[in-house]
């Protein structure tokens, strides 16, 4: 509408719904929030939370790899648990985005605090 302020979120989304897209995206809908335009703080919670949920994912399971590759027979009981925890922390982000509801994560909520501190510092 002509009358209608522009939102403060990217791409004239509704916040809850930038915010769910950004977790149900992972990494890289994370890194379309941030930097497409905007500057509500939830939703660029949101995104630097997904990014940093999605990274520690990827990073933990190269290392587990890595450590199972030198032949360290009970690390392979790892892979699944590391699954199920990523699976049940992205689906829980991304319903309570989609619900308006911010979501901090135990360890990555920290992660994401000391990686994109200036980033959220600006909003």
């Amino acid at each position: 509408m002509v009358g209608q302020s522009p939102k403060d979120t990217p791409f004239g989304l509704e916040p809850n719904v930038a915010a769910g897209l950004a977790y149900l995206l992972g990494i890289i809908g994370g890194i379309i929030m941030l930097v497409g335009g905007g500057t509500n703080r939830f939703v660029k919670w949101a995104a630097c939370q997904s990014i940093t949920l999605g990274a520690s994912y990827i990073a933990l399971w190269i290392i587990l790899d890595i450590l199972a590759a030198m032949h360290l027979g009970f690390l392979f009981l790892l892979f699944p648990i590391v699954g199920i925890l990523y699976l049940v922390a992205w689906l829980w982000t991304w319903i309570t985005a989609f619900q308006g509801k911010e979501v901090r994560l135990p360890v990555i909520a920290d992660l994401t605090e000391r990686f994109f501190g200036s980033q959220l510092a600006h909003v």
